[in-house]
């Protein structure tokens, strides 16, 4: 009897260490998650409640403890189970592994998330996982001039050197609670079943039938609490759910579930166009730029006063400026592919996977040539990012030219050439030639921001340079430095453009935004701001009512656009988008997860619900809500069906014939 009250002494006194860790850990990520809201206060909206805090940290509560019990779950069992000679060593062992485990990964995130919020808008999300398309050193590079890491790193080490001390102390307080230290056989598998019951409620992080999954999180009206209600490891396994769901062929279609096949003729009931007749004389260059991180809000008239952005501005003001347009994604690089591609984002890259066996019927070079035009693409980076040779070459870009071609460097070379130096280049190279169609990817504005602009003429050195209206609305959520890059890119648009139109009159430009910017003046952009990016026309023919600035559209529109304005009558083409010429004031244009029309901004979350941006508020629809909301179930009805079909033609491709 006295060898078996050992045991259970030894039992109990390693449920104590293991109930310390998980208190000790809740009271951690509290913590953190009370440090976002006071660090990113400026994120809240004005009328947040207490209500709302308090559902914060309480629902936020139900994801700590799960994830916390996802790391002990091994620990107990072991406690549990082993009662050989080494017992107490080897239960000691297992349990400070994991908990030394779970405190490095925590603490790791803790440090990363902040910086992440700060780029991203949000905790991790997919745009972790679309690295792995990326150019790694470029990406190390700009982490380590612009984000300077190593503080990060000495704070990682300290909080977990700190947290170790402190959790050793812990583990040396002994609670002797003479009721659990029983002889009873029945009284000691009652209470193990008591302590099953509570292991099992706090891995699900609940005590109802509804476990902790995503669409629970959802609690207030405030846009920025919602975000961080789930921890930043759990945002993580989401994300990565998400991107895998999406990017593998032998998934189901995450949308819809009644596609199967797309025969070739129902594919063209989709996509095939008959172009009206041309609505300007056929150019003889037609020039396509597609701005890093060029959105919508530096555009705004309530900024015209910063003289940042006075080049693209001028333009607009000379041709038509189309301010409700939505990207085809959040990144460079999906949005670049959907509009060289023709195929719409659907949260799948196609860097790689359109890299191979011949260019997509959509494809904006393929048809461009078919009018006449040698099709050519610039980029001030380098050929390797993002797989953009091959993908060029392969969707049918005649001429390709990167930063090699160029043969200068930026100030420490990690993504290419700066804008300047790509726009003298493109304009050498194309001024002695005839009827060309280019698409050029920008560079500049994009971190670290290492290019000197003050000695080029940029006026703010400081804040407090800013004009006074500017410095009162300032809040520090850009620097002069990297609003300096925003000017420079501007200024070397305005630049080209004056030189190379003086000597080719005939030429069409066409501005947009790869995605939206990222980088807001103030520290609460709308959900517009959020979503947005410019659409312009300028040059030869253009005037401001060649078509109606006021149509909605999205990236997929502006190839059709291009083509409705230069193409005779008859000509036929392939597009998923429709010509701007022919849209409307009053319609509603999708993009990845986001929705727009004339009265509203919507961000589409299948999981979740639509938080929605009109008459200057904002709202959040949750899953209950849109049962009872016959418009908003429209809306999500018709995303899921475009983005099923975009989906589908992407992923599975064109079948023979339907099932």
């Amino acid at each position: 009897m006295k060898a078996q009250n050992t045991k259970w002494k030894l039992f109990l006194q390693e449920f104590y260490k293991l109930t310390y860790f998980w208190l000790f850990c809740i009271i951690i990520y509290a913590i953190f998650r009370i440090f976002l809201i006071i660090y990113f206060n400026t994120k809240l909206s004005t009328d947040v409640t207490t209500d709302d805090f308090i559902n914060t940290i309480l629902v936020g509560f139900k994801y700590d403890t799960h994830l916390i019990m996802l790391f002990l779950l091994i620990p107990f069992i072991a406690n549990s189970i082993i009662f050989t000679k080494n017992r107490e060593y080897i239960v000691s062992k297992i349990r400070l592994f994991f908990s030394y485990l779970f405190l490095t990964i925590s603490f790791l995130s803790f440090v990363i998330t902040p910086t992440y919020i700060t780029e991203y808008n949000d905790q991790f999300n997919y745009f972790v996982f679309e690295a792995l398309y990326d150019d790694t050193s470029a990406i190390l590079h700009t982490i380590m001039l612009q984000y300077n890491p190593v503080i990060s790193i000495i704070i990682f080490i300290i909080l977990l050197t700190i947290s170790i001390k402190l959790l050793k102390k812990i583990n040396t307080i002994h609670i002797n609670l003479n009721i659990l230290n029983t002889k009873n056989i029945f009284f000691k598998f009652f209470i193990i079943i008591i302590m099953l019951f509570l292991v099992v409620i706090a891995s699900r992080g609940t005590i109802n039938g509804k476990a902790t999954i995503r669409k629970w999180a959802y609690v207030t009206q405030d846009e920025f609490l919602n975000k961080i209600i789930m921890n930043p490891l759990r945002t993580l396994s989401y994300a990565y759910k998400d991107f895998k769901k999406l990017q593998n062929i032998k998934s189901k279609n995450p949308y819809l579930s009644n596609i199967k096949n797309i025969s070739k003729d129902s594919y063209e009931k989709y996509t095939k166009k008959i172009a009206k007749g041309a609505l300007i004389n056929q150019p003889e260059h037609i020039i396509l730029i597609v701005m890093e991180s060029y959105d919508s809000w530096p555009l705004q008239e309530k900024y015209k006063d910063l003289h940042i952005t006075d080049n693209l501005r001028e333009i607009a003001k000379k041709g038509v400026h189309f301010k409700n347009f939505l990207p085809a994604s959040h990144s460079t690089m999906n949005s670049l592919g959907s509009i060289v591609s023709g195929l719409p984002y659907s949260g799948v890259n196609i860097s790689v996977l359109k890299s191979k066996n011949g260019p997509e019927n959509t494809s904006i070079f393929e048809q461009m040539e078919k009018l006449g035009y040698d099709s050519y693409f610039f980029y001030g980076g380098f050929l390797s990012w993002q797989n953009i040779g091959n993908f060029m070459k392969n969707q049918g870009a005649n001429n390709i030219i990167s930063s090699v071609h160029i043969g200068k460097k930026t100030t420490n070379g990690v993504w290419g050439v700066d804008d300047n130096q790509l726009f003298d280049f493109v304009d050498k190279k194309l001024s002695n030639k005839t009827k060309t169609f280019s698409v050029i990817l920008t560079t500049s504005y994009h971190g670290p921001f290492d290019i000197d602009v003050n000695t080029l003429g940029y006026p703010y050195k400081t804040a407090k340079d800013y004009p006074k209206k500017y410095q009162e609305l300032n809040d520090g959520s850009i620097s002069p430095l990297t609003l300096g890059h925003l000017w420079f890119s501007d200024k070397a648009i305005g630049n080209f453009v004056k030189k190379f139109e003086s000597t080719q009159p005939n030429t069409l430009f066409a501005f947009t935004g790869d995605h939206y910017g990222r980088r807001y003046f103030n520290n609460k952009p709308n959900l517009y701001e959020l979503s947005s990016v410019p659409f312009i026309l300028y040059g030869s023919g253009i005037t401001n009512n060649t078509i109606n600035s006021k149509n909605i559209g999205n990236h997929m529109d502006i190839f059709p656009t291009i083509v409705e304005l230069v193409a005779p009558k008859e000509f036929k083409y392939n597009s998923f988008g429709e010509s701007m010429s022919f849209k409307k004031e009053n319609e509603i244009t999708f993009g990845f997860k986001k929705a727009l029309d004339n009265n509203a901004t919507y961000k589409i979350n299948l999981a979740k619900g639509i938080d929605i941006y009109k008459d200057t508020k904002y709202s959040f629809a949750n899953l209950e809500y849109l049962k009872s909301n016959q418009s908003l179930q429209n809306l999500t009805k018709t995303y899921k069906e475009k983005m099923g079909l975009y989906w589908h033609i992407t992923i599975k491709g064109i079948d023979s014939d339907i099932e």
